[in-house]
């Protein structure tokens, strides 16, 4: 009877760490996803960072020329945005840096699950900064 209860948890605490395995490979994949929507696009991102800096050394060079609100404005509004590309690239670039895959191993399944829901905290803030930022360099270039 013994023999039977014992194969019985083992079974049991076998079940529940290959569903808990499940999970945190699950999460990890959930967070993957999103890395790999956002990184190709990094290069895009990168020629709107180029195009901002042209337009706003073109806005220094005509801004001492005449000096015009409207120029200054324009300008204003293109760092803003580079800015904001800035952050974008830095935080994929910080994100890359500081991720740590291998340590989940390491974790047991809840703090693994948590520490995933971390990282999809922080490269979806780095998807949703890559988008505004690119959204308003295309507009504002015009391409």
């Amino acid at each position: 009877m013994k023999i039977k209860l014992i194969a019985v948890c083992c079974v049991a605490l076998m079940t529940s760490c290959g569903q808990d395995k499940a999970a945190v490979e699950n999460a990890e994949k959930e967070v993957f996803a999103v890395h790999d929507e956002i990184m190709p696009q990094m290069s895009q991102l990168m020629e709107y960072k180029n195009g901002l800096s042209i337009e706003i050394t073109k806005l220094d060079s005509l801004l001492k020329i005449k000096s015009n609100d409207s120029l200054q404005k324009r300008k204003d509004e293109a760092l803003a945005i580079s800015t904001t590309l800035q952050e974008a690239d830095k935080g994929m670039m910080d994100w890359m840096h500081d991720y740590r895959g291998d340590s989940l191993k390491a974790l047991g399944s809840e703090e693994a699950i948590k520490a995933m829901s971390a990282e999809k905290t922080k490269i979806n803030t780095v998807r949703d900064k890559m988008r505004e930022g690119m959204d308003k360099a295309k507009t504002f270039l015009g391409k």
